[in-house]
């Protein structure tokens, strides 16, 4: 395994360094959809207000997405991985995918709040706002 990893976009070299950060810091939605399963829900920068001015874009890790508060959304899919749950959920029109405990309760139908935790922003090249 090795200890860096670069990520090309048409050949060209976009972000070099170790996986973690890269996944941790992607300096473009190109680059941070490359590294993580599953991958990076990707949705318009206002669908949760906040955004940084210039944000069209704002990337979601599937563990960046908290519950118990914030917008209501719908539990559509509970899947069930052993040492954890991915809930696949609907928000505002939008599919996405988060991470919660191995033993919820949720099931398809429920409602869950949610809201973003140190989401990243990207402007409407795709590169990453700081």
């Amino acid at each position: 395994m090795a200890t860096h990893v670069g990520v090309l976009d048409k050949g060209r070299l976009v972000q070099f360094g170790p996986p973690r950060e890269i996944y941790e810091q992607p300096v473009s939605i190109y680059a941070a959809s490359r590294l993580g399963q599953p991958r990076i829900n990707v949705l318009p920068a206002a669908v949760f207000g906040g955004a940084p001015e210039g944000a069209k874009t704002i990337g979601l890790r599937p563990e960046q997405i908290r519950q118990g508060d914030g917008e209501e959304s719908r539990v559509e899919r509970v899947e069930r991985l052993g040492d954890q749950t991915r809930l696949h959920l609907r928000f505002k029109s939008h599919d996405i995918v988060t991470v919660t405990d191995a033993h919820t309760e949720l099931k398809p139908g429920d409602r869950v709040k949610i809201r973003p935790e140190k989401p990243f922003y990207f402007d409407a090249s795709g590169a990453r706002l700081a």
